[in-house]
């Protein structure tokens, strides 16, 4: 379906040279085949790409010459710094983020643009994910947030309350926040922290909006020990701008601490068995 009844949108992605080509490639057809098409997708390189890399892109964008823009940094900076000049160039009010391995659902779009007609003032629509490993088949977890703004506000003061591949984001309140920055693997919750303190408005749909890939290393990647830095760092500015009080910012940095120095196994099982069920 084109894109004619709703607001006009982009699609942002940022693409690493460790990235494989397969799930690239299935990621952008599961753009290509939802319901309401996007108006632009935007690809930003993150410093140079493989050649096989390279050439997925190039045959999507032969696909649809209208539609997909590439923007190349000349060196790896990372997420945030990626997406931060991706939302500077992408065209349009609405940018829907997405990973480059995961898999959106056909109607994910036209059941946020939907939310978006609803309620014009939102500024972030994300939704819920089931997470897969090796092949859509083999659902192994799913990660719930809450729906409501009021409910937001008050899971932000302990969790990421969005799952970051899912959004629908506001391109004019994002900048009046400050972008995205590189603040490690968290900039996606420096940014709705931003966001909610300013009294956005925002929610989360109840249906599932993207199938994620996990592998065997996402859990130990969790256990960075730069992510305490950061956690600790994006907690403070919630204390300063009084959006949590004392005890809530020191409980949650001992918990924030305590997740990220526990044995790998022992945090996926938590993650798996009580967190993303």
């Amino acid at each position: 379906m084109s894109n004619d009844k709703f607001p006009a949108f982009s699609v942002l992605m940022s693409v690493y040279k460790k990235e494989k080509p397969a799930f690239l490639d299935k990621a952008l057809k599961s753009i290509e085949d939802q319901t309401v098409q996007p108006n632009q997708v935007l690809l930003v390189a993150d410093g140079p790409l493989t050649e096989s890399l390279n050439s997925v892109i190039e045959d999507h964008r032969k696909k649809f010459p209208e539609k997909y823009d590439i923007l190349k940094l000349p060196h790896n900076r990372g997420l945030g710094f990626a997406l931060q000049k991706g939302v500077e160039n992408c065209c349009y009010d609405w940018i829907a983020r997405m990973d480059t391995d995961d898999i959106s659902v056909n109607n994910r779009f036209e059941l946020q643009l939907k939310a978006i007609e609803e309620e014009p003032d939102l500024a972030i629509v994300g939704g819920q994910i089931d997470e897969f490993s090796g092949n859509l088949d083999s659902i192994v977890g799913k990660r719930n947030v809450p729906f409501s703004n009021e409910e937001i506000r008050k899971f932000i003061k302990w969790r990421n309350p969005f799952n970051h591949p899912t959004v629908m984001i506001n391109k004019n309140a994002v900048l009046q926040v400050g972008n995205y920055q590189a603040n490690g693997k968290i900039e996606d919750y420096f940014l709705w922290s931003k966001l909610v303190i300013a009294n956005y408005k925002v929610k989360n749909l109840p249906e599932i909006l993207v199938h994620m890939r996990v592998d065997a290393g996402m859990y130990k990647r969790r256990g960075d020990l730069q992510n305490i830095k950061q956690i600790i760092r994006l907690r403070k500015s919630l204390r300063k701008a009084n959006f949590i009080n004392f005890r809530e910012q020191y409980l949650g940095d001992t918990i924030m601490v305590i997740n990220t120095l526990v044995p790998p196994k022992l945090r996926e099982y938590v993650y798996k068995k009580l967190l993303h069920k």
